[in-house]
């Protein structure tokens, strides 16, 4: 397996460092999918009703439970990176951490799973979910992760996602007072606003 893991990590990772156009997309989704997911739920939460809002909190509980397991995974195993094996020179600096689960791709899946398949929000779901995958090629061509990283932050965000699902009915009541909170705060926003302009 561990022969098979590198061969694919080669074959992904061939000519990272010579090809400026393909590097810098990689990089920019290696390091920016997360990025990109919290400013599409900014720009969501102003624009959608109550029951995508909570749609919006339920996956990122989600995101929070992958990277919880990703944790848990991360004290009981050990795996470098393929830069730490002397394999590939990384396309960016990056510390000795464990490889095994990413955390950007899990926290990608989970959200992306979860708007999928549990809220059948596909508008959002399926953009997300190839911001993952992309996120996920982005990080093994430039040398971050092996593809079964990948694969682990795959099933860790299905589980991730799966389990926010699980405890849907007490997290909604959470969602509730999130959301009242944010309205509260815009409200009083609101009026300091329209003080200060007037």
């Amino acid at each position: 397996m561990t022969n098979l893991n590198v061969e694919i990590f080669n074959w992904i990772h061939s000519g990272a460092g010579t090809r400026p156009v393909l590097d810098g997309l990689a990089v920019l989704f290696a390091e920016g999918g997360p990025f990109f997911v919290a400013l599409l739920f900014v720009v969501l939460w102003f624009r959608v009703g109550e029951r995508k809002k909570s749609a919006l909190l339920d996956s990122t509980w989600a995101a929070g439970v992958g990277l919880a397991v990703n944790q848990a995974i991360g004290l009981f195993y050990f795996h470098p990176r393929p830069y730490m094996m002397g394999i590939c020179k990384p396309l960016f600096p990056h510390g000795p951490e464990t490889s095994f689960p990413s955390d950007h791709a899990t926290l990608l899946f989970a959200v992306a799973f979860y708007l999928l398949f549990f809220r059948r929000w596909a508008a959002c779901g399926l953009p997300l979910l190839a911001i993952a995958i992309l996120t996920a090629w982005g990080r093994v061509y430039a040398g971050i992760h092996f593809p079964f990283d990948m694969m682990g932050s795959l099933v860790v965000g299905f589980m991730g996602a799966g389990l926010v699902e699980l405890f849907a009915t007490p997290l909604r009541s959470v969602d509730q007072q999130v959301m009242r909170v944010f309205a509260e705060v815009g409200c009083a926003l609101s009026g300091r606003l329209g003080k200060l302009r007037g």
